[in-house]
């Protein structure tokens, strides 16, 4: 259940510009699919490959192809995209952010996970609400159910709308305990 859905909030590509270069197509074709194919996959290796790339359209394809791996369960590959972009674009928080979901599949990784996606959080993503529910699910794989229920809670607040944070939160219960005090 977490892995579907760290790939709900995951590295969502980014969206297609309007005037999408025709090169970038296979990356964002195969970041949209369920599950891509090694066809669609290769595809997007050799697009990637095409000289004179101008950098914004190869960030937009690694990470299109970074989710596109984190689908097809490429974990260690999707991370090295994820990095690919990232020393493209440091300030790219959506980067830091994608790196930090895929980094939460790797089993004893979701403390750095949740690092990596605070960092995105500090530079400013795009969409806040995302980012937040996705730390809140590298909470959740690292143990901390408080800390899963606030990020929960900021996402639900970040976009009032979007009702998969809502949703989650259904799952806590906050008890209230007295404590005694020898």
């Amino acid at each position: 259940m977490i892995a579907a859905l760290l790939l709900l909030a995951a590295a969502e590509p980014p969206p297609a510009p309007a005037a999408e270069p025709e090169i970038a197509r296979p990356c964002r074709e195969a970041a949209d699919a369920a599950r891509p194919s090694r066809r669609q996959l290769a595809r997007c290796d050799r697009a990637i490959g095409a000289a004179g790339l101008p950098p914004p359209v190869r960030l937009a394809m690694l990470m299109n192809r970074g989710a596109a791996r984190l689908k097809a369960g490429q974990v260690e590959r999707a991370l090295a995209d994820f990095d690919l972009a990232i020393r493209a674009a440091p300030g790219f928080a959506e980067a830091w952010i994608a790196k930090g979901v895929a980094l939460s599949r790797v089993e004893g990784r979701a403390s750095e996970a949740v690092a990596l996606i605070t960092h995105g959080l500090e530079i400013g993503p795009k969409s806040p609400a995302r980012a937040y529910f996705a730390r809140a699910q590298a909470h959740e794989v690292a143990g901390n159910l408080k800390a899963a229920m606030e990020d929960f809670a900021a996402a639900a607040r970040a976009d009032p709308d979007w009702p998969a944070p809502a949703e989650e939160l259904k799952r806590f219960k906050v008890e209230r305990r007295k404590v005694l005090r020898a």
